[in-house]
């Protein structure tokens, strides 16, 4: 129980440090492009990618049209669309590859990475910088494990992925506030048995 609650601890302290860093006109950007979408596409990697399905289902929930890229009913990208890239590290070759491809038919590509200046950085139109350990640690190394942040209890992409759910989950907040919508209208939306 000792390494559960420090591990949680570590992470939630974290999480809340690099959300406070993340650059406002970035989110709101990147709010702006979800808004004015046809369609939000969503692409990830690995455990990247179950954070971005986690945000699509919240998206539906609140009505937007949203894809996860990869499923077989995903459509063709449009100019009109946006697509959400989540990649840690930013050179996720299919993170990469589709961010690419969306920049060709003219979508907007919001990029989600520790690092600005990755491929993925840089072929973004708006960049959320959510500063954590992915799982390419010597590009951490010389800011964190010289001065004593790196953990071992956090392997490789956890605290960008988990910083990253919990920034997406604040941002669902946020366009509750923006769209005044509550618990009960999602749950219109939210397929339960019964």
């Amino acid at each position: 129980m000792e390494y559960i609650k420090k591990t949680a601890e570590g992470i939630a302290k974290h999480a809340l440090e690099v959300i406070s860093r993340v650059d406002k006109e970035q989110v709101e950007l990147m709010v702006e492009c979800i808004n004015e979408a046809d369609s939000t596409f969503i692409v990830g990697s690995g455990r990247s990618e179950l954070v971005g399905k986690a945000f699509a289902m919240r998206l539906m929930h609140l009505g937007f049209r949203v894809y996860v890229v990869g499923d077989v009913t995903t459509p063709a990208l449009t100019d009109k669309d946006c697509l959400i890239a989540i990649s840690g590290s930013g050179e996720t070759k299919t993170v990469t590859i589709a961010a690419e491809t969306a920049k060709e038919v003219g979508t907007k590509v919001i990029g989600v990475t520790t690092d600005i200046s990755s491929t993925l950085g840089k072929n973004a139109d708006v960049v959320v910088n959510i500063d954590s350990k992915s799982k390419v640690p010597w590009k951490y190394y010389t800011s964190h494990v010289l001065k004593g942040n790196y953990d071992d209890l956090t392997p490789m992409g956890t605290l960008f992925e988990d910083s990253t759910h919990l920034f997406l989950d604040g941002l669902i907040a946020s366009f509750m506030v923006r769209l005044n919508k509550k618990e009960t209208d999602l749950e219109k939306l939210h397929s339960q048995d019964r």
